[in-house]
């Protein structure tokens, strides 16, 4: 019989740390904000699922922007005020960092599948409107359908008694628990060193199937170990430069 194997997919580094990450699972996209701790400013990066670069360095001109979420080859942003929590200002770039739209008098207000829901900045409330991030077509009638992209999965703690392949673990926190398919994902910190790892055990209902390392070394436990679409998940290295995704 085969071995079950965690399989490491890829490791991609990046010259500042990782402000926001934001992913687009139809397209299998991952948008990548960083923050130079100097000038503020964001840079932007898309990846996809196996690693490649589609974008590369996007400097924005403005700190104000953010990024706010990616659908269909089009990076969607945000402005933030530096006095109110919300400034006026939607943007829409491509993967080539071309503008595709720019709504300057306009306030972010949600993200849905396919289309963004946006205010006038003369209203504090009420008169949403909705633009469609394919054809970027506005309108103010609400579409009959309108989901969010839920395919994102975080683990939850579990906090009931452990199965029986995990009770001899000297764990130091709570264990993070998710699901790819039939097998579950125990995430956990153990302590080595005055350090810590972070660890990922894969099980089927009865049994332990494979427990590798993900990050060691650590100063202190991360509260978030990773997200997971389907059977992939991504995780930050501790000083936040670097993206890992294993397949399980």
């Amino acid at each position: 019989m085969t071995k079950y194997t965690t399989i490491k997919t890829f490791e991609k580094d990046f010259p500042h740390q990782i402000w926001k990450i934001v992913a687009d699972p139809a397209n299998q996209h991952i948008a990548i904000e960083l923050r130079d701790t100097e000038s503020t400013r964001a840079a932007l990066y898309v990846i996809d699922f196996e690693g490649k670069e589609l974008l590369q360095h996007k400097q924005l001109d403005e700190k104000e922007w953010t990024l706010e979420a990616v659908q269909h080859n089009t990076l969607i942003l945000k402005r933030v005020g530096d006095v109110r929590p919300v400034k006026e200002g939607i943007l829409f770039l491509d993967f080539q960092g071309n503008t595709r739209a720019l709504w300057q008098e306009y306030i972010w207000v949600d993200t849905y599948r396919d289309m963004v829901k946006v205010r006038h900045r003369s209203f504090q409330s009420g008169f949403e409107e909705y633009i469609d991030t394919q054809t970027l077509q506005k309108t103010s009638t609400a579409p009959r359908e309108m989901e969010y992209c839920s395919a994102i999965k975080m683990p939850i703690p579990f906090t009931a008694p452990l199965p029986s392949y995990l009770k001899d673990l000297a764990l130091s926190d709570v264990p993070a628990v998710s699901r790819a398919g039939e097998r579950i994902l125990w995430s956990y910190h153990t302590q080595a060193n005055e350090h810590y790892q972070l660890n990922l055990s894969v099980a089927d209902s009865s049994k332990l199937l494979d427990t590798i390392c993900l990050l060691t070394d650590m100063p202190k436990m991360i509260p978030q170990p990773y997200f997971q679409i389907e059977n992939q998940i991504f995780l930050m290295s501790y000083n936040k430069q670097e993206i890992v995704s294993y397949l399980v």
